[in-house]
């Protein structure tokens, strides 16, 4: 009975107890691991939804209106399109370089030749009035007689017998300084007008007041010029420096002669600024005012405080390569520079064919203690005259120009 008792339990236990781990179970493991099988229309349709796909993606590779491909070779054709244009705008700019090039170097060229046409200009001016004399100061009477007049006086007062071919006064209208007009005289004798201005000086160095001064007529250019040498001597001497003029040259005591800190820029010497050194001068800070207009002349002003000669060039550079400054009639440089080294100043100007206007302007920063400080003054010409206006005009625009700068 215990026999049949732990068999029947042991059987029982088999059947019912759920698989143990390890243990071999013989059909029950068989079953499990048989792989269901496939009904045979899902399998169809697995296909088709994957030929379906393929199908939409070859079209939207190969589609000729759409497709990758058609998108991709329009890409290409616009690159090929866009790379022949840029070659070509290369060529065309190569080319208009070139053609700059040129032009620039054509400038260049006529610029110099211009200077050279002036420069021979006012030497055959200087030479016709070689015989010419400037009167100035003598009374203007009705009905005066020049001719008789003048010779008279100057033999009275000077000593000297002279005779003129032409004599004429330059106007009837006073001056507005109220003094006579000048009177033009041509010598029939040249070397009489040496004699005249000896006399004139030795009755000057005497102190003896004369009714009239005599002066030679000159160009304008080379009268500035000769201001212009003599301010710069003098200003040399304030310093203690040795200078002496001497043919149109200011010579310093080691025998050198002077040549100026700051030269003058022409059209041609702007040209040649490389387009590195202007992006370097763009950043030159710098102050300008808004512009004047007297009589259709049009006047600004630009100015920097600067602490060095090399301050100055970089301000005058920047301003002859602005392109509306380089269409100006006149750049009036004037500056004035304490150095820090040994406390001297240096000081001049620049009239650009402004006569007289550097000179002034100069003798203006002189007058208000203007220091350190450079201007450059512009004036594009009208069609009328403004006279000694124009200088009033220049003189407010430093004097702003300065008051700016101080008030940084």
């Amino acid at each position: 009975m215990e026999t049949r008792g732990r068999g029947a339990n042991k059987h029982g236990s088999e059947k019912c107890s759920p698989n143990q781990p390890g243990k071999n179970t013989g059909k029950q493991s068989t079953v499990t691991s048989t792989p269901k099988q496939a009904r045979p229309d899902s399998q169809m349709s697995t296909i088709d939804d994957l030929k379906g796909k393929m199908d939409l993606i070859q079209s939207d590779l190969w589609d000729d209106r759409s497709g990758v491909h058609t998108k991709i070779k329009s890409v290409s054709d616009q690159t090929q399109c866009n790379y022949e244009e840029i070659s070509s705008l290369r060529a065309e700019n190569a080319q208009l370089r070139r053609e700059l090039d040129v032009l620039r170097s054509v400038v260049i060229r006529m610029d110099r030749r211009m200077s050279v046409l002036d420069d021979d200009i006012t030497d055959l001016r200087n030479r016709s009035m070689r015989e010419n004399i400037l009167i100035h100061n003598f009374p203007f009477t009705q009905n005066e007689d020049l001719a008789t007049a003048i010779p008279m006086t100057i033999k009275q007062t000077l000593g000297v017998d002279v005779k003129f071919s032409i004599i004429h006064r330059n106007g009837i209208r006073a001056m507005n300084n109220g003094k006579p007009v000048s009177i033009t005289a041509r010598l029939t004798d040249r070397t009489k007008k040496d004699e005249i201005l000896n006399a004139q000086r030795a009755k000057k160095i005497a102190k003896q007041r004369l009714p009239f001064f005599i002066t030679p007529q000159q160009p304008p250019v080379i009268h500035a010029n000769k201001n212009k040498i003599y301010d710069k001597a003098n200003s040399l001497k304030k310093q203690n420096i040795s200078a002496k003029v001497k043919r149109d040259q200011i010579i310093l005591g080691d025998g050198s002669v002077y040549q100026e800190e700051v030269p003058l820029i022409q059209n041609s010497d702007a040209l040649q600024i490389t387009l590195d050194e202007i992006q370097r001068l763009d950043e030159i800070p710098i102050k300008s005012t808004e512009p004047v207009v007297q009589d259709g002349s049009e006047f600004s002003a630009v100015g920097a405080k600067v602490q060095s000669i090399e301050d100055v060039r970089n301000v005058y550079r920047k301003v002859c390569v602005d392109p509306y400054a380089a269409s100006a009639n006149s750049r009036i440089l004037v500056y004035r520079i304490q150095r820090a080294d040994n406390g001297q100043t240096v000081e001049n100007y620049h009239d650009d064919d402004e006569h007289g206007a550097g000179r002034r302007l100069l003798r203006y920063m002189q007058e208000n203690s203007i220091i350190n400080t450079v201007v450059v003054v512009t004036r594009w010409m009208g069609n009328g005259h403004i006279g000694p206006k124009r200088f009033t005009i220049m003189e407010s625009l430093v004097n702003q120009t300065a008051n700016d700068l101080d008030s940084e």
